[in-house]
């Protein structure tokens, strides 16, 4: 219940009367799921957390669900499946290509991400779930977790962002020192490992993979993840 008050009043979902759904056109009802995970806190710790979950890939009694009519031909492909794999293989090309520097990773989390895109009106009716003791139903107005377009549709901007700081972080006309973003102070500061812990040496891979010292940015999801080796100003160009 305090997970479905905080959407209402953050303007996610939009409350309505149970009793008269079937007087809205085009209204489509779905389970709703509370899904448990893991988060860490403030210090590094591992703790629990719950989230609200649609599950739109119910079916009706005509065999068929919210996300069975999605036609995903039309969306654009998501790209952030092979994250970790691309940023595992450049580390190790990075590290053969360097093998005494040491290697930097940022990561930035989008806050709140899905609930920052706000759905279409046609959308926002195949949403719809229930509470039954309250005799409400909530319409969601941003987008959903267990909506099948969710992950393509917020891949469009996050990915976007991705490329651009890409194009940032390579390109040799952007000064560091004097163009740089006003809530860069929020950043905390960097941390390395101890000089009494070697650096490992890198296998030789199957691929030749491209290593561009000033390195790289990813994108899994709501996470952009950042490689780079401290040579020169890369370090802080990353940051």
């Amino acid at each position: 219940r305090k997970l479905c008050d905080k959407d209402v009043v953050h303007g996610y979902a939009l409350p309505l009367p149970l009793a008269k759904m079937t007087k809205i056109p085009n209204a489509l009802m779905a389970p709703m799921n509370i899904m448990s995970q893991n988060t860490i806190d403030e210090h590094g710790r591992i703790v629990e957390k719950d989230r609200l979950t649609h599950d739109q890939s119910y079916k009706f009694s005509s065999d068929t669900s919210v996300n069975s009519r999605i036609d995903k031909a039309l969306l654009f492909p998501c790209m952030f499946g092979s994250c970790i794999k691309r940023l595992a293989n450049w580390a190790v090309a990075a590290r053969r290509k360097f093998p005494q520097a040491r290697i930097y990773s940022s990561k930035i989390d989008f806050k709140s991400a899905y609930r920052r895109l706000h759905l279409n009106h046609k959308t926002a009716l195949q949403t719809c779930t229930q509470l039954p003791e309250d005799e409400l139903a909530l319409m969601s107005l941003r987008l959903t977790f267990g909506g099948a377009p969710g992950p393509f549709e917020w891949g469009v901007i996050s990915e976007t962002v991705c490329d651009l700081a890409n194009a940032i972080l390579h390109d040799n006309d952007w000064d560091p020192k004097r163009l740089r973003a006003d809530a860069r102070g929020l950043v905390p500061e960097r941390k390395s490992i101890g000089e009494d812990i070697p650096i490992a040496q890198a296998k030789v891979q199957v691929v030749e993979v491209p290593v561009d010292p000033r390195g790289l940015v990813d994108v899994y999801i709501d996470d952009l993840i950042a490689l780079t080796v401290d040579v020169g100003d890369n370090v802080e160009r990353m940051e």
